[in-house]
C-alpha cells in the first residue's frame, strides 16, 4: 500500500469511527455478520455431505476463515469503502458439483472417506489459489475490461444455471442426495420431497418479501424469525434438541470445530492429486464465473451506491484475498452484491462493517462453532432456495421482457442443459452457441459503409469545365467502396459478391476501376485475404483495375506477401487516401478520351467566349489581366493574407493546402489548367483561408481587385460576362458537392 493510499485510508477510517457514525456502523455490522455466517454455513451444508459428512467441521472452519480473510482484505484494499465480500453463492453450486464428481470417482475406486474428504478440500483450495492469482494479474495489468466482452446471454445462462444448482442444493442439504428428475418418484416415496418443502416455503417467502418490500432488514428478520419459530415448534411438540439432531433437522457441526480444524494447503499433501487435476473443467467454469460475477456485482453496486468503483482495483483486492484464503484451504469468495447493497440500504458506507463481520467469524473460530449447530437445516436450505429462485426469476422471467429473442433462447438453452445434463456441459454449449451466433450475426453486417460512383463523387482536383463535363459522363466506370470494421470470411464474401453484381450489370457503364477505401477497416483475416485474391482474379478476367486507399500497414504487408500489390493486371495499386486514388482514375479516363485534354492550354478570354459567343469582344479582357510565368513550388497566395486578387490557371497545375494546428499541411484541392482560384476571398474581401502553391511550372493570369473595379467602369458588358462566368463556376462546384453529398448519404 502506497503512503498516499495509506494516509487516505487512515483519514477515512477516522471519519467512519466518529461518534455520530459508529453506532449505525455497528448495527449494520451485526446484521451483515449474521448473514455472512448463515450463508457461509449453508454452503458447507451442500458440499460436505455423505460420504464426506465427517468433514463438516473442517468445511465450516475454512469457510469462516475465508469469510474473515475476505472481510479484512476488501475493507482495506477495495476502492469502495462499503464493499462486503464473502464465500460466494455464485460459485458454491459449482464447487458442490465438483465435490460430488470427486466423491463419485473415488467411491467407485474404493478410496476411504478420509482421503475423499482431503481430496475435496485440496480441489477447493487449488481452485481458490488459481482464481486468486488470475484475478490479481488481471487487476495488476489493468485487464479488467476484457471481461466486458463476455456475451451477455452467456453470463445470464451461467447465472440461471447457478440458480438451478442453488435450488437443488437446498434439496441436498435436507436429504443428502443429489436431485434428479429421473428419481422424483423415489424421492417422493421416501419423504425427501416432503422434507424439502419447508426450504421451498422459506425460500419463496424470503424472495417475495425481498422483491416486494425492498427493505434492507427483510431477509435478516425472516432468518431470525424462522429460527425462533423452529425452536418454538420444537418446544410446543415437546421435542428435545437431541431429537432434532437425530432426525437431521439441525446442522451437525462438531462442537470443537474451530482453528484446530483449519486445513492449510500444505497439510493436504495426502489428497489424491490426480483426481484434483481431473477437475480442470470445473476450474475453468469457476474462473469464468468468478470474473464475470465480479464484473456484474461491481457494475450493479456502482448504480446502487451511486459511486464510481475501480474494477481493476477490485480484481486485485479479491485476487489477494483468494490467494491468502486458498493457502488456508478456503473456498472462492469476492464482492457480495446482496450484502453490500444491504449496508447501502441501511445508510452505511463504512469499512468498519467488513472488519466487524470478519471479527465475528474469527471469534467463532476462536471460541468454537458450537453455536452454529443450532441453525435449522431448513433455514440453510431456504437461504439457498431463495438465492437460486432470485437468479432463476431474474434470468428466466424478467429476462424475457428485456432480452432480444435470440439472446433469451441462449439463456434458456444453457439452463436446460444444466438442468437435464450437467452444469459444465451447459456452460460449454453456451459458449459454443454464442460463438456461432456471433459469427452468423457479424457475417450479416455489411462491411461496405457506402458505395459511390465516379460520376457523382469526384476527386478534389478542380478541372476545366470541359474535363468536368467529360468526367460526369464517363465517371460511372469508377466504383468507390468505403469499407468498415473487420473483414473476415463472411463480410469479405459480401464485398466480393457486390463487386460481381456491379460488374455483371449491363445497364450501368462498363466497370473500369474499383477503389477500396480501408480508412475505417480494423483488420483482415486469412479468409478475407483469400476473398481479395478472388477479387484480383475477377479483375484480371473482367479487365478492371483495383485500387486500395488508406490501407493499414499490417494489411499492406498481407497484400505484399500474397503478391497482390503491383501494376500488372489483377494486382492492387496502393494510394495514400481515397482522393488520390480517385484522381488517378480520373486522369486515366481523361487520357483515354483525349491524350491532350489534361494538359490543354486555353486562356480565359477563350473560355469566357464559350459562355458569350459573338456577343462581346472577350480579347479586351487582356487589358485587365496580368500574365505571369512561375516555377514549381511558387506560392500564389498564403493562408491568412489579405485577398485582393484571383488567378486563372492557363497552364500547369496548383495545389490548395491548409495548415493545421499541428503545423501539418493538408491538401484541400488541386487546380488544373482552365480553372480559377482565389475568387471567394476576392469577392468576400476576407483573408485567405488556404495557401496555393504550384506543383509544376505554370502560366497564370492575375486579376486584381483594382483591375476588376476599372473593368466594371470602363466595360460593364465585359464585367457582367465575367461575373456571370464566375457565378457559373461557383454554381458548378456547388452542384458537384451536392451530388457527392447525396451519394454519401444514400
Amino acid at each position: 500500500m502506497s503512503l498516499a493510499v495509506r494516509d487516505d485510508y487512515l483519514k477515512t477510517l477516522r471519519q467512519e469511527t466518529a461518534a455520530q457514525k459508529i453506532l449505525p456502523s455497528l448495527i449494520t455490522s451485526s446484521v451483515v455478520a449474521m448473514m455472512t455466517v448463515v450463508m457461509s454455513v449453508s454452503f458447507v451444508a451442500i458440499i460436505f455431505v455423505d460420504p464426506i459428512g465427517g468433514f463438516v467441521g473442517d468445511g465450516t472452519s475454512v469457510m469462516l476463515l475465508m469469510a474473515a480473510i475476505l472481510g479484512v482484505f476488501m475493507a482495506v484494499f477495495s476502492s469502495y469503502r462499503g464493499t462486503i465480500a464473502i464465500p460466494q453463492d455464485r460459485v458454491a453450486p459449482i464447487v458442490a458439483l465438483m465435490a460430488s464428481i470427486i466423491v463419485h470417482q473415488m467411491v467407485a475406486a474404493g478410496a476411504p472417506s478420509g482421503q475423499i474428504g482431503l481430496t475435496v478440500l485440496a480441489a477447493i483450495a487449488s481452485c481458490t489459489l488459481m482464481v486468486g492469482l488470475v484475478l490479481f494479474l488481471l487487476g495488476t495489468y489493468k485487464l479488467g475490461n476484457i471481461v466486458r466482452f463476455t456475451p451477455y446471454p452467456v453470463i445470464g445462462g451461467f447465472l440461471a444455471g447457478s440458480g438451478w444448482l442453488l435450488l437443488t442444493g437446498s434439496f441436498r442439504i435436507v436429504s443428502g442426495e443429489t436431485f434428479s428428475f429421473s428419481n422424483i418418484g423415489h424421492f417422493a416415496a421416501e419423504g425427501s420431497l416432503a422434507a424439502w418443502l419447508p426450504c421451498a416455503i422459506f425460500g419463496v417467502v424470503a424472495y417475495l418479501g425481498v422483491r416486494f418490500s425492498r427493505h434492507y432488514v427483510t431477509l435478516p428478520v425472516l432468518v431470525f424469525a424462522s429460527i425462533i419459530g423452529f425452536y418454538g415448534w420444537l418446544g410446543f411438540n415437546h421435542h428435545a434438541l437431541e431429537t432434532a439432531r437425530t432426525h437431521g433437522w439441525i446442522l451437525a457441526v462438531p462442537p470443537d470445530a474451530g482453528l484446530n480444524h483449519i486445513r492449510t494447503f500444505p497439510s493436504l499433501i495426502h489428497a489424491n492429486w490426480s483426481v484434483v487435476l481431473d477437475q480442470y473443467p470445473s476450474f475453468i467454469a469457476l474462473l469464468l464465473t468468478s470474473i464475470v460475477s465480479i464484473l456484474l456485482n461491481t457494475s450493479a453496486l456502482e448504480l446502487e451506491a451511486d459511486e464510481d468503483i475501480d474494477l481493476n482495483r477490485e480484481l486485485r483486492a479479491a485476487g489477494m484475498a483468494n490467494v491468502v484464503g486458498g493457502a488456508a484451504g478456503g473456498m472462492i469468495g469476492f464482492q457480495s452484491l446482496s450484502l453490500s447493497s444491504l449496508a447501502v440500504g441501511m445508510g452505511v458506507k463504512s469499512r468498519i462493517v467488513g472488519l466487524v463481520s470478519a471479527g465475528v467469524c474469527l471469534l467463532l473460530l476462536i471460541v468454537g462453532t458450537e453455536a452454529l449447530g443450532y441453525i435449522p437445516k431448513f433455514v440453510l436450505g431456504g437461504i439457498l432456495f431463495y438465492a437460486g429462485l432470485a437468479f432463476l426469476t431474474e434470468w428466466v422471467f424478467d429476462a424475457y421482457f428485456r432480452l432480444i429473442r435470440e439472446d433469451y433462447f441462449l439463456v434458456v438453452l444453457i439452463l436446460a442443459i444444466v438442468m437435464f445434463v450437467d452444469y459444465l456441459r451447459g456452460v460449454g454449449a453456451g459458449i459454443i452457441v454464442a460463438t456461432v451466433l456471433f459469427v452468423l450475426k457479424y457475417s450479416t453486417v455489411n462491411v461496405i459503409s457506402s458505395t459511390l460512383s465516379g460520376d457523382s463523387h469526384h476527386s478534389t482536383v478542380d478541372r476545366s469545365p470541359v474535363e468536368a463535363r467529360l468526367l460526369n459522363d464517363r465517371g460511372g466506370q469508377i466504383l468507390i467502396m468505403r469499407l468498415k470494421g473487420y473483414i473476415f470470411f463472411g463480410s469479405a464474401d459480401n464485398l466480393l459478391n457486390t463487386i460481381r453484381e456491379r460488374q455483371a450489370d449491363s445497364t450501368l457503364p462498363r466497370l473500369g476501376y474499383v477503389i477500396l477505401d480501408f480508412q475505417q477497416v480494423s483488420g483482415l483475416d486469412t479468409s478475407g485475404l483469400v476473398s481479395v485474391q478472388k477479387l484480383a482474379r475477377l479483375a484480371r478476367k473482367a479487365h478492371f483495375t483495383i485500387l486500395a486507399a488508406s490501407v493499414p500497414a499490417e494489411i499492406q504487408d498481407s497484400f505484399r506477401k500474397a503478391k497482390l500489390v503491383g501494376e500488372d493486371a489483377g494486382q492492387i495499386r496502393l494510394f495514400r487516401d481515397r482522393d488520390f486514388s480517385i484522381e488517378w482514375c480520373e486522369n486515366e479516363i481523361l487520357l483515354g478520351e483525349n491524350a491532350d485534354t489534361t494538359r490543354e492550354t486555353r486562356n480565359l478570354p477563350q473560355i469566357l467566349n464559350d459562355f458569350h459567343p459573338s456577343q462581346i469582344d472577350t480579347t479586351v479582357l487582356f487589358n485587365y489581366l496580368e500574365r505571369q510565368e512561375v516555377g514549381k513550388n511558387h506560392y500564389l497566395m498564403l493562408q491568412g493574407d489579405p485577398s485582393d486578387d484571383l488567378f486563372f490557371i492557363e497552364s500547369g497545375r496548383v495545389r490548395v493546402v491548409v495548415e493545421l494546428d499541428n503545423g501539418r499541411l493538408m491538401r484541400v484541392r488541386t487546380m488544373e489548367a482552365g480553372t480559377v482560384v482565389g475568387e471567394i476571398g476576392l469577392y468576400l474581401g476576407q483573408p485567405r483561408l488556404a495557401s496555393v502553391v504550384t506543383e509544376e511550372p505554370c502560366v497564370i493570369l492575375r486579376l486584381g481587385a483594382a483591375a476588376l473595379e476599372r473593368m466594371q467602369k470602363e466595360n460593364p458588358r465585359l464585367a457582367s460576362a465575367f461575373h456571370e462566368f464566375m457565378v457559373r463556376v461557383l454554381a458548378e462546384r456547388i452542384s458537384q458537392q451536392n451530388r457527392t453529398l447525396r451519394a454519401l448519404v444514400e
